[in-house]
């Protein structure tokens, strides 16, 4: 296995949670997201300084209102010239820290996706049939981008947010104590509506909220993926029961959500908006008791007060705004710490080399969760020969393939090549040495040429053309329009069944593993693409170790050796003609195959006349 990056290490740290948390994952580029902050706290300075030039100037034109010539023009210019400096520092400040945060984001960004894929490539194939396909896009899109836009965009508006009020208020108390008690009532009332918007309860439904939104996400691309299934059987929406089922739950859940907080949020949205009704009682008073000398003074300090005092307000709702945020990024963490802390398939401290391609199963038993698939397997296939394995469906043929490339770790017994348990060899060398053609091809949205490179990255394009020549499929590819530069996989485009199997198997012979393992691998091809791909598997399989799933027993029957799994058990073993004499379950399964071969569709009509 690779060596860990130094930021898939910083990712494996265990844990902090919420913003702490982000700032870990972070890593280097959290120096960016620090500095990014304190440039904020800056600009908040200079933003505050336009109200306090205002709030100077009113006060001098006010004292002065009687006598115009009296006003310090000097002093009024300067306050001028102040205000539009603490507009620029402001523009320039918020400028500079939003790049810092953008760059540290878009790093990260890439980063947690770099981590988070090397870590999948790590686990075992369990986790992913444990998951739906739509939770896992989740993470891996929804979520990293969430946190893109958290760290690019709201960092420093959180920074901004929790320091313009603090600072307003503390200025607001140097001018006039008793007023700014009144701008500061409301803030704590706030609060407590907000905490019961996104304390524990609140926390518990939002993350039951993505938990639904998962579910739907993962049946909506089984749905999609089924349409062709949908419209043959003239199914509808709400005839497709899982899908509306999940559809239904998280349509409940939020709308259940958005009426239990409704009366909390409004709350809150009232009480952030409404110092001017805690202020004026207090200036009335103060008015009533003060003297008239002071008025000119007060009128001044009052219009301070209520012009700041609701410009507290508009950073209130962004921190509104942003627990929100937040709320969805520590769901969000979570499910990249989800992934980040599942087993991974354990690499051996010791590695040990295997003396041939050889495989071995010893007393093998496996299940998956509660359900047995194997019980007490053993069997060995020597370099050089192909070993076939038959019998019914689910009886175990594909987990034993499964095995010998170690997408699970068996529970007892032990696999091994070239006299080394599988456990004791690198995850890297073992994948060098095993090669799997599944039944089911799957071929990326890339060039052709990129798709069978996928064997061996550091093969020249003449080493792909000929790894295609031997698959059989150069001369198709040349027929293409763009040749091997044509784009395929989903968007790109359509190749039958038997053509992805060739391509397919041209990865196979570029990575020239010495280990074959094959999934019944011309089950979609049509007879001229099956034809081709016999004569690309004598070439893949020459001097290999191969190891075949058959369903088309004919394909099999210069095998040099056939097990018959069934019930998890190998019943029988031999060649061809050895199991045709033992008269069991293989001369049974010959016996159906044979007649399904020579089944025909009867046109012949009975002359009713």
């Amino acid at each position: 296995m690779p060596e860990l990056s130094v930021y898939e290490k910083q990712l494996k740290k265990k844990q902090k949670t919420g913003i702490s948390r982000l700032m870990e994952i972070a890593g280097t580029k959290s120096a960016y997201l620090v500095l990014a902050g304190l440039l904020s706290i800056f600009a908040v300075i200079a933003q505050i300084t336009p109200y306090v030039t205002v709030y100077l100037l009113v006060k001098e034109l006010v004292a002065n209102i009687s006598n115009i010539q009296a006003i310090n023009t000097a002093y009024v210019w300067r306050l001028g010239w102040i205000t539009i400096a603490g507009i620029g520092i402001f523009g320039v400040l918020t400028y500079a820290s939003g790049m810092l945060s953008h760059v540290a984001a878009f790093n990260i960004l890439y980063e947690i996706r770099v981590g988070l894929a090397g870590k999948l490539t790590r686990m075992p194939m369990g986790y992913f049939t444990s998951k739906t396909n739509g939770s896992i896009k989740k993470i891996l899109h929804e979520d990293v981008e969430r946190i893109e836009l958290f760290v690019a965009h709201h960092v420093t508006d959180i920074v901004q947010a929790a320091v313009l009020p603090v600072i307003s208020l503390i200025f607001l108390f140097y001018i006039d104590w008793r007023l700014a008690i009144g701008v500061l009532i409301p803030l704590p009332l706030a609060m407590v509506a907000q905490t019961s918007m996104y304390g524990s309860a609140g926390m518990k439904l939002y993350k039951e909220w993505q938990e639904k939104l998962a579910a739907m996400n993962g049946t909506i691309v089984e749905y999609v993926r089924g349409m062709p299934v949908v419209k043959i059987f003239n199914q509808t929406v709400s005839a497709f029961k899982r899908f509306s089922d999940d559809v239904y739950a998280y349509r409940d859940l939020t709308l259940y959500w958005v009426k239990t907080s409704a009366t909390s949020f409004t709350g809150l949205v009232v009480l952030i908006s409404s110092s001017a009704v805690f202020v004026l009682p207090i200036v009335i008073y103060l008015l009533h008791s003060a003297p008239s000398a002071d008025y000119g003074t007060m009128v001044s300090t009052v219009f301070l007060f209520l012009f700041v005092g609701m410009g507290i307000s508009l950073p209130l709702y962004k921190l509104l705004y942003m627990a929100s945020s937040l709320s969805q990024i520590r769901t969000g963490l979570e499910g990249i710490d989800g992934i980040l802390n599942s087993k991974e398939i354990p690499d051996p401290e010791k590695a040990k080399e295997p003396y041939d391609s050889s495989v071995k199963f010893n007393s093998v038993s496996f299940a998956y969760g509660a359900q047995t698939v194997l019980n007490d397997v053993s069997f060995s296939a020597a370099p050089g020969t192909v070993t076939a394995l038959v019998g019914p469906s689910g009886g175990g043929k594909t987990t034993i393939a499964n095995l010998i490339g170690r997408f699970w770790d068996v529970e007892t017994g032990e696999v091994s090549i070239g006299g080394v348990n599988i456990k004791d060899m690198p995850v890297e060398n073992l994948n060098n040495m095993v090669s799997t053609v599944f039944q089911d091809v799957f071929l990326f949205f890339d060039t052709i040429e990129e798709n069978i490179r996928m064997g061996n990255k550091k093969a020249s394009f003449e080493e792909v053309v000929s790894a295609a020549k031997a698959a059989q499929i150069h001369d198709f590819i040349e027929t293409l329009p763009e040749g091997y530069k044509t784009l395929i996989g989903e968007g790109g485009t359509y190749l039958s069944g038997g053509e992805q199997q060739r391509i397919s198997l041209a990865r196979i012979i570029l990575k020239d593993s010495p280990i074959i393992v094959l999934d019944e691998a011309t089950a979609y091809a049509d007879p001229e693409n099956e034809a081709h791909i016999q004569d690309a598997l004598s070439i893949v399989l020459k001097d290999k170790t191969v190891i075949v799933i058959a369903h088309r027993l004919y394909t099999i029957t210069d095998a040099d050796r056939i097990l018959v799994v069934n019930e998890g058990r190998i019943e029988e073993e031999g060649t061809h003609g050895e199991l045709l004499e033992k008269k069991g379950l293989y001369g049974f399964l010959w016996d159906i195959h044979t007649k399904a071969r020579d089944w025909n569709i009867d046109t012949d009509k009975e002359d009713v006349s």
